[in-house]
């Protein structure tokens, strides 16, 4: 895997892209930066969001739950002092879909995501000390179709 930030000559933003081609943005905030892009410790949440999410899809299609929908949100903690590392994270599924959920597979599925198979997940729990990623999971009302 390859990755790349080049700075825009403005501020503090940098072009993002992987070595497939995608492309985004990071920038800081205020006083710093502009905030026209997602911010560095952001990003890292992100990439857990996807990371797990993603993992939960697939763990949720191959379990056969009725699946529709799945947000991943994150919130996390960090140190005062620099380097301001995360300490920790905390994860929340919100799944919806057409049918009834079996409780313990969902459970199942987004625990597998979040501490097995999810490599940005593992890389920041086993990192320096490593840090604590709690999750929990939440089955929504599925979404009006119409």
């Amino acid at each position: 895997m390859t990755a790349s930030a080049r700075w825009s000559g403005q501020g503090f933003q940098f072009e993002l892209s992987d070595g497939a081609g995608h492309t985004a943005s990071a920038d800081e905030g205020p006083p710093l930066g502009a905030d026209q892009g997602i911010s560095p410790a952001n990003l890292l949440l992100v990439a857990l969001c996807a990371c797990t999410g993603i993992t939960a899809v697939s763990l949720l299609r191959k379990m056969k739950q009725p699946l529709q929908a799945l947000t991943v949100r994150a919130e996390g903690d960090r140190q005062p002092d620099w380097p301001k590392a995360f300490t920790e994270i905390r994860l929340l599924y919100e799944i919806s879909g057409d049918g009834t959920f079996d409780e313990g597979l969902v459970r199942k599925a987004t625990r597998l995501a979040t501490h097995r198979y999810c490599a940005v997940g593992g890389t920041i729990e086993l990192g320096q000390g490593g840090c604590r990623i709690l999750f929990e999971h939440r089955i929504v009302a599925a979404p009006a179709s119409g």
